[in-house]
């Protein structure tokens, strides 16, 4: 679709080519809210950590400020103390990566909902072409992607202008403080400074998500011809659905034909139309219609009716009424009882006198 022009794409995609497109790993992504959830889920990581990452920091300080000098310092130390400290590493980074882990399923969750599909992990070596990544660079998206990032970077320095602004004469007193004491109000500044820059983020966040989506679906915009096409296939051709209508009505003829055999009478306007009805007076609240036909099928009717030994009555008026109110398979309607009970008397008379 990619390939027609965008004035020609005025359709809002249908739900099938959306799941299409979501089969092919292509759903709406936003960046800034994978940014300000990480940041937010740092910010949260650090202060459930806090007390930990400073008693380990404190530790490490204090082990290599003390280390001595003295002794041989081989290689089998250093790759002991090395593995040693990796482990302690790894154990302390542990919050942090599972927190990115689980922000970066989160966020992607929350734009384009939960979607799995191996074919967006397929190799496909026209990505690695220079045309490609150009015309990526030049695309619509790419510079709306540059926009954001220069509003954002503006909006986030004007911001830390200005709390550092008002938090001028703190910085300033942290000359005269006690080590511990400036520390502390460093690290308060740190925090402040974040907290409001991941808000900031949200907001912006807030306002890419919206725009992904809409972008999304405008870029999967279908031209009116597709629409059809792509309805044509859910719902068949058309020559496919008559041919598929006339199998369905000729295996009920061929039906309503056989049930003609176990039918009491037949009703019929000579040449036009035929009703064959059935009456169990045990069973049947009112003579119900097995088969009627107009012109060809009215005869066929009347043939199986004789070859079956039913007698066809012929009645011009009643075998239009009932042709013209009365379904297959249903009872007849309540005005045409007594014409109706008239014949079946008459014929129930006939069996008895046989």
């Amino acid at each position: 679709m990619a390939d027609r022009p965008a004035s020609e794409r005025t359709e809002p995609p249908t739900a099938e080519r959306l799941r299409k497109a979501r089969e092919q790993g292509e759903v709406p992504q936003s960046q800034e809210l994978l940014s300000a959830l990480t940041l937010g889920a740092m910010i949260v990581v650090v202060g459930l950590t806090a007390t930990d990452l400073w008693q380990w920091f404190s530790l490490q300080v204090e082990e290599g400020l003390s280390m001595p000098r003295t002794g041989e310092f081989s290689a089998d130390t250093f790759l002991h103390l090395f593995k040693e400290k990796a482990g302690q590493v790894m154990t302390v980074l542990a919050p942090f990566l599972a927190a990115a882990s689980g922000i970066s399923i989160l966020g992607s969750v929350l734009v384009g909902g939960w979607s799995v599909s191996a074919k967006a992990l397929r190799w496909d070596l026209s990505r690695l072409a220079p045309s490609t990544g150009l015309r990526s660079l030049i695309s619509g998206p790419s510079v709306v992607h540059l926009l954001v990032s220069l509003v954002k970077m503006a909006i986030l320095g004007i911001l830390t202008v200005n709390y550092l602004r008002d938090k001028m004469e703190v910085c300033l007193a942290l000359a005269s403080s006690p080590p511990m004491a400036a520390l502390v109000v460093s690290l308060q500044l740190v925090l402040g400074l974040v907290v409001r820059i991941t808000i900031a983020m949200m907001a912006i966040a807030l306002a890419d998500t919206i725009y992904q989506k809409w972008q999304y679906k405008r870029q999967l915009r279908m031209t009116r011809q597709e629409v059809k096409e792509e309805r044509r296939e859910h719902e068949g051709s058309p020559l496919v659905k008559n041919r598929i209508r006339s199998l369905h009505l000729a295996i009920m003829r061929r039906r309503m034909i056989r049930d003609v055999a176990k039918a009491d009478v037949v009703i019929a306007n000579p040449t036009h139309v035929a009703v064959a009805l059935k009456y169990d007076a045990g069973a049947m609240a009112a003579p119900v219609v097995l088969a009627k036909g107009a012109e060809l099928l009215c005869e066929k009717i009347k043939q199986m009716a004789r070859e079956h030994n039913v007698p066809v009555v012929e009645r011009p008026e009643l075998a239009r009424a009932l042709y013209a109110s009365a379904e297959v398979g249903q009872m007849i309607p309540e005005p045409l009882y007594v014409a109706v009970a008239e014949v079946l008397a008459m014929i129930f008379r006939m069996r008895k006198q046989r």
